[in-house]
């Protein structure tokens, strides 16, 4: 399985033997600072909930294909911590590779109380993954600190920050945490750290594991 972070909150999966692919929450044209419009192909789009930086699928040219080579299985969850009031529902997708049994979870905008999040239903699909996209910017989404103890809880091995700004100011909203933040926050917690240059990651030939993965992104 190949991962291109895109940004924001915006990924694409490819599974390496079909080409088919999956991208997530795709964000409108201009809808976040600093980074470059979505242009790019799918033979599938999820989005986990519907504010215009996370569901702008105008932005992809659908490639039909038949017989996906993944599973998709969701839970649904709040993009705030009192049920939706501040913000709305948010989706998680959870996408197994049916062939290897290769788990990746997009965690989308998720705000939810994580003991709420976190019950035994739920841990039996989010526990253990292979690779996590989590957004740790805060205001609109868990923060640092909360990343940090979704990993902790969840274990995944392998997990990938998005939905966050550049100290730089190079890109994301104004009113989130920095992705500086968060990978000094992880290694002072005790998390291994690795910095990509590229914006893609390809699980069949890296062999990381139990560590933070910041991919560049593409759109910048």
């Amino acid at each position: 399985m190949i991962i291109k972070y895109i940004g924001h909150a915006c990924f694409k999966i490819r599974d390496n033997e079909t080409g088919y692919s999956i991208v997530f929450d795709p964000y409108s044209p201009d809808s976040v600072p600093g980074f470059r419009k979505v242009v790019d192909t799918a033979s599938e789009v999820l989005c986990s909930h519907e504010h215009f930086d996370h569901n702008h699928r105008e932005s992809l040219i659908i490639e039909p294909a038949e017989n996906s080579p993944f599973e998709v299985q969701t839970i649904d969850t709040w993009h705030d911590e009192v049920k939706g009031a501040k913000r709305g529902p948010n989706r998680i997708h959870v996408i197994t590779e049916k062939k290897t049994g290769k788990k990746l979870i997009h965690y989308g905008d998720i705000g939810e109380v994580m003991d709420d999040l976190l019950t035994e239903e739920n841990m039996a699909l989010l526990k253990g993954a292979d690779v996590a996209l989590i957004p740790v910017g805060g205001t609109y989404t868990y923060d640092a600190e909360q990343a940090i103890e979704l990993i902790r809880r969840t274990a995944p091995k392998i997990a990938v920050p998005m939905h966050f700004k550049t100290d730089t100011g190079v890109f994301g909203l104004d009113n989130i945490g920095s992705i500086e933040k968060f990978l000094a926050d992880a290694q002072a917690a005790g998390f291994k750290v690795n910095i990509a240059k590229v914006c893609f990651y390809d699980t069949d030939e890296t062999g990381l594991s139990d560590c933070v993965l910041a991919i560049r992104p593409q759109n910048i």
